[in-house]
């Protein structure tokens, strides 16, 4: 009696399958904001407003290209990206709607021409959305410092007496940067020290009373916003508010009347805002 031997044929992808998914980067908070603000608060695959809630963020290059060695080289050759090009970085990330990503997903990676412009904009405000997230992340972790410790003093769990102690042992001035008075708590949520506001004022906006109020809002500017907020002086809700440029008559956020990109009739000094 003799006994054969049968050849089993795998389908193909199948010890791919069979190997652990890889792991996705699982983006921060101060990650995904500094990637929304950074490009225009847009989808960038649909080209509409887009909601910091709603976000999701997108690989260019797809994350999958990490285990695709021959197929990550492909791409990048075809775009003239370097070595240095992070897959998992600021230079690759752009922000869309959950339903754009899917949707793109789906339909599969393809090259395209265009795409060589998205990455040099990209690569040039790679450095900008990373220093916003540094921004974002440590003003957060101000925020929750100073607001445990208005609370506790409210509470009287710790007296200025506590903070006196404690300063010297910290080698820091006894000054009296932690006095609750010395903070402000914006309407967003957040708070800000009176000595990182690079601008307060009233706001700026044409209404004789600003969105959701029935007067001018009192407005204060943190030092980490970008110049273009800071120097139009408007109230966020007055900012994100879509009316129809006075200037170039297209429909946009109130913000970016005369700004590059944004307006179809920019200002001649982009940093003055003015012509």
């Amino acid at each position: 009696m003799t006994t054969g031997s049968t050849q089993v044929v795998l389908p193909d992808g199948f010890l791919a399958e069979l190997r652990p998914n890889m792991k996705k980067h699982k983006f921060s908070r101060a990650e995904k904001y500094g990637v929304w603000n950074t490009h225009q608060r847009r989808c960038w695959l649909c080209h509409e407003p887009l909601r910091f809630l709603e976000t999701t963020i997108d690989h260019v290059v797809p994350e999958k290209l990490l285990e695709d060695d021959e197929g990550r080289a492909r791409v990048m050759a075809e775009y003239g990206l370097s070595d240095t090009f992070n897959i998992n970085g600021f230079e690759n990330w752009l922000p869309c709607h959950n339903h754009c990503n899917q949707i793109r997903g789906s339909k599969g990676f393809r090259l395209s021409p265009s795409y060589s412009l998205i990455f040099d904009t990209l690569i040039n405000l790679a450095s900008t959305a990373q220093d916003t997230a540094k921004a974002i992340k440590t003003n957060a972790k101000k925020d929750k410092l100073f607001a445990k410790i208005s609370v506790a003093m409210e509470l009287g769990t710790i007296t200025w007496e506590d903070l006196r102690e404690l300063l010297p042992e910290l080698s820091l001035p006894p000054t009296a940067a932690l006095d609750p008075s010395d903070m402000i708590h914006l309407d967003n949520g957040y708070w800000v020290h009176k000595d990182d506001v690079a601008l307060e004022c009233r706001c700026r906006c044409e209404r004789l009373a600003c969105v959701d109020h029935t007067t001018k809002v009192y407005c204060y500017f943190s030092r980490t916003l970008s110049k273009w907020v800071i120097t139009a002086g408007l109230y966020w809700k007055c900012y994100d508010e879509i009316i129809e440029c006075p200037r170039c008559r297209r429909m946009h956020k109130r913000g970016h009347v005369g700004r590059a990109g944004e307006c179809d009739h920019p200002y001649a000094d982009q940093s003055g805002q003015t012509d």
